[in-house]
């Protein structure tokens, strides 16, 4: 006698996500404000979805987002000079046009944007590029970033500096879980919790001090 399995509730799990799904599509179907335009390229449009679910967010009933986009191409191991020639604009038309929707939508107080590597650049050259190395600069935008400053330490850029690990390879001066930390924070995360999420931090800054580890959001 041939048995057919029964699996108990995979009806419910499809249907609740042919719900789900139309929940996010009349969400993301509400349009942005005019006179905003993002570019036609990858981080585009990637942050152009981003901007339609945070318009929706009152049909999807949530509180709190975090969404990632990604865009590679940044191992610079030739050709360096030309790749950030021409991918530094992408990113930073990307990232104004995802800033001024937000003021449009009168959300840029309650959005903050930043960029994350897990590794930076040596400063020497490899002929044509340069090779993995450990410090790195960060981007944060948003209306409740203190802006137009460079926290941290600027780095002595000249090769065999007190911070030249060697081949240009730079000891950094901020560890990443204070730059993370200052994030929790304003995401709500309490001071109390902040060893929980960031077990390193007592190693870099007590959660116990006023204000954020690095000062960059209000």
């Amino acid at each position: 006698m041939h048995r057919v399995p029964l699996v108990v509730g995979r009806p419910r799990l499809r249907r609740n996500a042919r719900d789900a799904y139309s929940q996010f599509q009349a969400a993301t179907a509400i349009g942005l404000p005019n006179g905003v335009t993002f570019p036609d390229t990858s981080l585009g449009r990637q942050l152009k979805q981003v901007a339609q679910i945070i318009a929706g967010r009152n049909v999807l009933g949530v509180r709190r987002q975090v969404f990632y986009v990604q865009w590679g191409g940044w191992d610079f191991h030739d050709e360096v000079l030309n790749s950030m020639n021409n991918m530094m604009p992408v990113v930073s038309k990307a990232l104004k046009a995802f800033y001024d929707c937000t003021v449009a939508m009168g959300v840029a107080n309650d959005v903050t944007t930043f960029t994350a590597s897990d590794f930076g650049r040596t400063l020497t050259s490899n002929a044509m590029g340069s090779d993995h190395a450990w410090g790195g600069n960060q981007l944060v935008v948003g209306g409740a970033v203190r802006g137009k400053r460079i926290y941290g330490t600027f780095p002595d850029l000249s090769l065999d500096s007190a911070r030249d690990a060697g081949r240009g390879n730079l000891i950094p001066t901020t560890s990443v879980d204070q730059y993370a930390a200052e994030l929790a924070l304003w995401m709500g995360v309490n001071r109390s919790d902040l060893d929980k999420v960031l077990p390193n931090i007592p190693n870099f800054w007590n959660p116990q001090t006023a204000g954020g580890p690095l000062g960059f959001l209000v």
